[in-house]
């Protein structure tokens, strides 16, 4: 008889072990390309002041985090959310090297565990598309975000994201894959 449970051990557990190692080390050399696009985008709409709370939401090992704890400074607050223990170990390792304080990790599928309308920024790059509850997810981060904060979004997922947003958020800008919201009250 056929042994499902050992197919998946033997055979496909290797290739997505491998996958995810090759993902966690391959990604990082990716992003410090496309990210510095990313963070110049974030400097022509001023996306980030100094003292504000931005929540890095599916923050991976914080190519985005590090920069966003630089800019709010010390007055400010930084969570990096993400799934995978590993991305937070490595945001925290990071975080230490370059003398960061104002960085708090959350480890979640969803949920952040943040009081209401406590953040500022939320960014979510190349992470939407990852989630399979995305109205669940939004509705969360709209609950987080205070009344005059941003919601932005940096994914391939163009128009579709509109149809998540829907009754939540206003669409501010739109330059290619980066769209930033305002929250609706």
């Amino acid at each position: 008889m056929f042994d499902i449970e050992r197919f998946l051990e033997e055979k496909l557990n290797p290739v997505f072990r491998a996958h995810y190692a090759l993902w966690v080390y391959w990604w990082p050399l990716w992003r410090s390309v496309s990210g510095r696009s990313i963070l110049r985008k974030w400097e022509q709409v001023d996306l980030i002041q100094e003292g504000q709370t931005f929540l890095d939401y599916g923050c991976g090992t914080g190519d985005f985090t590090i920069p966003a704890a630089r800019k709010v400074s010390g007055n400010g607050k930084v969570y990096a959310l993400d799934y995978f223990p590993h991305q937070l170990k490595i945001v925290v390792e990071r975080s230490e090297k370059e003398g960061l304080t104002n960085i708090e990790t959350i480890l979640s599928d969803s949920k952040t565990g943040l009081q209401d309308e406590s953040v500022d920024v939320i960014w979510m790059c190349d992470v939407l598309h990852e989630i399979k509850e995305r109205r669940t997810v939004l509705e969360e981060l709209h609950r987080v975000l205070k009344k005059e904060g941003f919601l932005t979004i940096h994914d391939g997922m163009g128009e579709k994201t509109l149809d998540y947003t829907g009754d939540l958020f206003s669409l501010t800008e739109r330059d290619n894959k980066f769209l930033k919201f305002a929250k609706i009250i």
